[in-house]
């Protein structure tokens, strides 16, 4: 969930999260914002007194105006007054008046600008199971992020890999093969996320291979899934 990367973003104890650039710039100003003393200070002097000054003034003019009252339900109170009937206590509700500075409504106005921002939609490809995994297919979706891209693999009908093997994406082109990721898939019905470095323009295949612990970590010829990632 994107929130959750920027509130990790926000705060130092927290892992740095992969954003784009536009967005730590404008979290960094939020961040300064809400830093910055005057964000949260106490009201200006004299606001305390304008504002009974005012009410004083309101009241002398309109009365009960704006004053809720409230009826007490139950029994009146030992040695209530009258004669006999039933005296009905008021109940007065306050009001409490919070004071923010003008740097807290700009750390504010950040904020909402940040969560409404645009963001383009993910790209998604189709990845088609081999002669070794007929039954298996894949769809790709591949964001770009500040520190890369981020592949993400909606896989169904690929068998787990067995006991001393697990999976592995790479992505290949003009530049050669650049691995994306491992995975064993054993439990099965998740996404898995991979990562790249390099960009989709010069290595547009994606492809899985089945690979055996203490191997070389190059590619084997036993490739399971394949796709173009590159319009």
């Amino acid at each position: 969930m994107r929130a959750d990367d920027w509130a990790d973003y926000l705060d130092p104890a927290e892992p740095d999260p992969a954003l784009p650039d536009d967005e730590r710039r404008a979290l960094d100003r939020l961040g300064a914002a809400l830093a910055a003393p005057d964000s949260w200070g106490e009201p200006p002097v004299g606001l305390r007194s304008k504002l009974l000054r005012a009410a004083r003034e309101e009241q002398a003019t309109v009365g009960t105006a704006g004053v809720t009252i409230e009826p007490v339900t139950g029994p009146p109170p030992p040695g209530a007054p009258g004669d006999g009937a039933a005296v009905v206590p008021l109940r007065r509700r306050s009001r409490r008046v919070w004071y923010v500075s003008g740097a807290g409504v700009a750390a504010a106005a950040v904020l909402v600008a940040v969560l409404a921002w645009p963001r383009p939609s993910p790209q998604t490809y189709d990845l088609a199971g081999t002669a070794l995994a007929p039954r298996a297919g894949a769809v790709a979706e591949l964001e770009t992020r500040s520190a890369g891209l981020a592949i993400r693999l909606q896989i169904h009908g690929l068998p787990p890999a067995p006991a001393g093997e697990y999976y592995a994406a790479w992505l290949s082109g003009t530049g050669g093969i650049v691995p994306v990721g491992t995975f064993h898939w054993r439990k099965g019905g998740i996404p898995i996320d991979l990562w790249s470095g390099v960009s989709t323009d010069q290595y547009p295949q994606l492809f899985v291979s089945l690979q055996r612990e203490g191997q070389p970590p190059t590619p084997t010829s036993q490739v399971v899934l394949s796709g173009l990632v590159r319009r």
